[in-house]
């Protein structure tokens, strides 16, 4: 006889997975493993479990709509999150909805309310709200709405809190911009956006200053917290204007193409020509990147295969918090921007030497 009190979280709890991924067996959604399905229906089974009536009137309401949250799809990277995140859910025949992050990137209580309460099959996170100012908070917040639904992120790993996740290799993608250009000749590069406090800036940069020392570059880090055009033209012309010739970088690594945008500016209004007086390198592939002068080579992070993977990945799984995520490796796109130095002597021309 089945006891009153259970409710759809008990047999969730008991089967080791979410309540989302029950509701899914009982209302014999297709997008469900036959293995999950079969260890939910034992615990069903096991305890004669019936949903009462207005349960069973929810499970026959299913949404078929995903939630993705990310900051703003203004963003080239999150438009192609979001765009491609959209395309494969239309494709199994469900719709998306897009939430934004508050200003300061938190994933609120007030949010996962909204979330839980229109009963979405499932939320995609993308964005930086795992360094937010209530990180502390964040995993209590996101065990809460796992209850409810199952997550899968675009981010690296959250301390306390397991989901699954799909994130690029960063780390090895910014090792193959250096390897690059010190196939070229290059010996002074710099890495510009450097920052103590994002998780994914500090992937590029520690891959970028372990590719340095294995290689005998001599590696520079230009901190810089806001990565836009403009902060990419101030941090390069202060940094080439205030050292001498024989001190400056022959090449820089940018920490995405729009900063690089500025970069490109700030180089040219310094007299440096590029790529013969320094090379440039970007991070995102963005639509424009072809398009600059010179174009810009750069590392594609395929944001619309982070999309399509992780979309694929909440629909088809069953929110099992697998300790390895999908990893997508960052390819080098080799355009105009780059080039071996000028000849010993002539390296890092451009204007007058500097002190």
């Amino acid at each position: 006889m089945q006891d009153s009190r259970l409710t759809i979280i008990d047999i969730a709890r008991e089967a080791g997975v979410s309540s989302a991924t029950v509701s899914r067996v009982l209302s014999k959604h297709p997008n469900v493993k036959a293995a999950t399905a079969l260890k939910v229906r034992e615990v069903v089974d096991k305890y004669g479990y019936q949903p009462n009536s207005i349960a069973r009137g929810l499970l026959q309401r299913q949404s078929h709509v995903l939630g993705v949250i990310m900051p703003d799809v203004k963003h080239p990277y999150y438009a192609g999150i979001f765009s491609a995140a959209q395309r494969e859910a239309e494709r199994i025949g469900s719709a998306v909805q897009l939430y934004r992050l508050d200003y300061n990137g938190e994933v609120t209580l007030d949010l996962v309310r909204q979330l839980i309460e229109r009963r979405l099959d499932g939320t995609l996170l993308a964005g930086g709200f795992i360094e937010s100012p209530n990180a502390k908070e964040l995993p209590a917040i996101l065990t809460r709405l796992k209850q409810y639904m199952p997550i899968v992120t675009i981010s690296p790993a959250i301390p306390g809190f397991e989901c699954a996740r799909v994130w690029p290799d960063l780390h090895s993608g910014v090792q193959k911009a250096v390897e690059h250009l010190a196939s070229l000749g290059h010996k002074r590069i710099a890495f510009i956006g450097a920052t103590a406090d994002t998780r994914s800036v500090g992937e590029r940069q520690q891959g970028f200053l372990e590719a340095c020392k294995r290689l005998g570059i001599d590696g520079m880090l230009r901190y810089e917290s806001i990565h836009t055009p403009t902060a990419g033209e101030a941090c390069v012309t202060l940094m080439m204007n205030t050292r001498a010739a024989a001190d400056r970088p022959t090449a820089v690594i940018v920490v995405n193409d729009l900063m690089a945008l500025g970069v490109l500016k700030g180089l040219r209004g310094s007299g440096f020509t590029i790529p013969d007086d320094v090379a440039v390198v970007g991070c995102d592939n963005q639509f424009y990147s072809a398009f600059t002068d010179p174009p810009l080579t750069t590392l594609d992070i395929n944001a619309e295969e982070l999309g399509r993977l992780a979309t694929r990945r909440l629909v088809n799984g069953d929110n099992d918090p697998s300790p390895n995520p999908i990893v997508v490796v960052p390819e080098l796109i080799i355009r105009e921007s780059c080039a071996a130095p000028k000849a010993a002597g002539s390296e890092g021309g451009g204007g007058d030497d500097r002190a």
